[in-house]
């Protein structure tokens, strides 16, 4: 980004804008970025925050790069620009099984894992007592890497980061229990099979136990699908192939429906990331597809068979 692109942004007030700070270490962030200007861009910052623009900032963490002491820093320094930085993302960095000749990066385990949520919770903690929000938010995938359960949607105040994963699992949460709320029970019978990533499947299947008891009939499976295309240390949904579902579900009685989230998709929402189509998907597996939004209501209707989803 040039001057004049960040002297048009302060002068339009465009507001709210995503940065991808990673570390507010400029030697650091010339290390990570690989690029001898990364650390000077960080005066971008510093001129949006002055300008009053608001600010959603996301650091991808890279254990033993820019977590620990280094995390501190960053909270530290984008904590004191606040209101401009309005919420601050901690995000794991994917490590797939293509790193031949690149960086030694390790994954977070349990352990490393916990030790970020302690860091990004305790700063949130003083953030709440200084200036009334939280600001500071790690993604889902570290409390499911930590063993840890999903805080309540309230605890992610405006759900300002949830592109990033942060309180994804919340707010599909709340939604979900709220739809319950109002869904009469039914003795239809409905057999349907949902695909999702390792990581999230024991959370969905604990999900969905109330609607299996309110709707009796109702035959609801949930199918993590491993990643063999990426590898397996990849569990999230949003980089599940076409191929690794064919694979795993051929021969596999998936009842009259299969169930999966748009995440899947690339934007044009009917690819996967290998190419596999939804039309293909569909041919080879003989049944009926229902892609659906990160929505719990959306969800809900998906699986009862509702006519209300899309």
């Amino acid at each position: 980004m040039t001057d004049h692109d960040v002297e048009r942004i302060i002068k339009m007030h465009i507001s709210p804008i995503n940065i991808s700070v990673h570390t507010t270490n400029p030697e650091l962030r010339v290390k990570m970025m690989g690029n001898r200007f990364a650390g000077k861009a960080l005066e971008h910052l510093y001129r949006f925050a002055q300008a009053g623009i608001k600010i959603n900032s996301q650091l991808v963490l890279c254990k033993g790069l820019n977590d620990g002491e280094e995390l501190k820093r960053s909270l530290t320094d984008l904590g004191a620009l606040y209101p401009s930085v309005q919420s601050i993302a901690l995000v794991p960095l994917g490590i797939t099984k293509f790193r031949d000749g690149l960086y030694p990066l390790e994954p977070y385990d349990r352990a490393s894992a916990e030790e970020v949520l302690q860091t990004v919770e305790s700063f949130g903690d003083r953030f709440m007592a200084h200036y009334g929000q939280r600001i500071c938010y790690a993604a889902d995938e570290f409390y499911l890497k930590a063993g840890r359960p999903i805080p309540p949607a309230e605890f992610y105040g405006d759900f300002d980061q949830l592109e990033n994963g942060v309180g994804l699992m919340a707010n599909l949460k709340q939604e979900f229990e709220d739809a319950l709320l109002d869904l009469e029970a039914t003795d239809n019978p409905r057999h349907v099979t949902l695909i999702t990533g390792t990581s999230v499947s024991p959370f969905l299947n604990e999900l969905l136990d109330e609607l299996r008891i309110k709707c009796n009939n109702l035959t609801c499976k949930v199918v993590p699908i491993v990643n063999n295309f990426f590898g397996h240390t990849i569990n999230v949904t949003g980089l599940i192939t076409g191929g690794d579902i064919l694979s795993q579900l051929k021969g596999m009685d998936l009842g009259d429906e299969l169930i999966f989230p748009n995440v899947m998709l690339r934007r044009e929402g009917d690819v996967f990331l290998d190419d596999v189509s939804v039309e293909d998907l569909r041919k080879e597996l003989n049944v009926k597809i229902t892609v659906i939004p990160n929505d719990g209501y959306e969800l809900l209707n998906a699986i009862i068979g509702s006519d209300d989803h899309v």
